[in-house]
């Protein structure tokens, strides 16, 4: 199975970097920040989604305060975009950890809400 992924990282330029190494200068905070975050993003796309479909079909809508901060939360996501660009011309990492560490302290507040705010208090309309 790694053998296809390792072609298709290989075809997009995967074997020119070091894992990054290079850029991140092998600091372990801004690697686990950036690790522990996106996986944080991640897991509230997926979770927000889920939930919002679940909470659809039994006819639940979420409260209020989970729109306001699915709304923050995709403000965010656009800002890690514009970090990211600026990183790539300029190395800023630090700038684009940050950036990447509220986005994920947003998602997980916003997924919160959402699961458990459809979920488990929704109205009915």
């Amino acid at each position: 199975m790694w053998n296809w992924l390792t072609w298709i990282a290989d075809v997009l330029g995967a074997q020119r970097y070091d894992q990054h190494s290079i850029c991140l200068t092998n600091d372990p905070l801004l690697i686990g920040i950036y690790t522990t975050s996106d996986f944080t993003i991640w897991l509230s796309y997926m979770m927000i989604g889920a939930s919002l479909v679940v909470g659809r079909r039994r006819g639940i809508v979420p409260r209020p305060i989970a729109f306001d901060l699915f709304a923050a939360f995709i403000i965010s996501c656009g800002f890690t975009h514009a970090t990211k660009l600026v990183t790539l011309y300029t190395g800023i990492y630090r700038l684009d950890v940050l950036v990447n560490l509220a986005t994920a302290v947003i998602s997980g507040f916003a997924m919160f809400y959402t699961v458990l705010g459809t979920l488990a208090y929704g109205r009915r309309p």
